[in-house]
């Protein structure tokens, strides 16, 4: 008696049970394209469900992790000339703003030597080679 309630109960859970794999179909509504579980409604057409792609060959995989890994190695390369390029373009600049402020400076001090009435020989030699070396690092005055 026990064994046949078992066999009962299993056989009722077995009934129940949905199927591991479901059916999809793919129905044309109107301008949509719908998928589902149940067959195509009436009204809407059928359409061949969807293959599913094939699985790749061992070669096929061993080619795509080849080209993965020979990107990755490109894409690492290109950051690090990324890099170099952004460190030398910031020496550049950072040059670039000494220069500037060097030259400042220098105009700075030669307006301020002008100003002054009677200046003695040294100061004026002092002047002249301050205005050549703007002439030669900063362009004309």
């Amino acid at each position: 008696m026990i064994v046949h309630a078992y066999r009962i109960a299993l056989l009722a859970l077995t009934l129940a049970s949905t199927p591991a794999h479901a059916e999809i179909h793919k129905c044309r509504q109107g301008d949509r394209v719908v998928y589902q579980e149940l067959p195509c409604p009436t009204g809407s057409q059928p359409l061949a469900p969807p293959e599913a792609p094939p699985s790749p060959s061992a070669y096929d995989v061993e080619q795509a992790r080849a080209r993965a890994k020979n990107d990755i190695a490109e894409a690492e390369a290109l950051r690090k000339r990324d890099e170099k390029t952004d460190k030398a373009l910031e020496r550049s600049r950072a040059t670039i703003r000494k220069q500037e402020t060097d030259c400042a400076r220098l105009l700075e001090k030669i307006e301020n030597a002008e100003t002054k009435v009677n200046l003695r020989k040294s100061q004026k030699s002092t002047l002249n080679s301050d205005k050549r070396k703007y002439r030669k690092v900063c362009g004309p005055l």
